[in-house]
């Protein structure tokens, strides 16, 4: 490489660093979105937990009557 000018190894130098650059710029986006399917996975887990949990509560205990006050008894009344 002793016939190479100094700008043919600057250019070589460059390129190697663009390539090396877009190498570490394509692992960081691949950890990132690893990252984001573990916490979307997780997330959906957690919201399939929470609803088993709704379900298990309604058939415990149903929903309760609206509770009866003065105002509806007297609006009740008057229809």
């Amino acid at each position: 490489m002793g016939d190479l000018s100094k700008e043919q190894e600057q250019a070589i130098a460059r390129s190697t660093m663009y390539l090396v650059a877009a190498l570490i710029t394509i692992l960081m986006m691949l950890i990132a979105g690893l990252f984001l399917s573990a916490e979307l996975e997780q997330q959906a887990l957690q919201k399939a937990e929470t609803a088993q949990q709704l379900a298990r509560q309604t058939a415990i205990a149903p929903q309760a009557q609206r509770p009866w006050t003065l105002w509806t008894r007297h609006a009740d009344q008057e229809t």
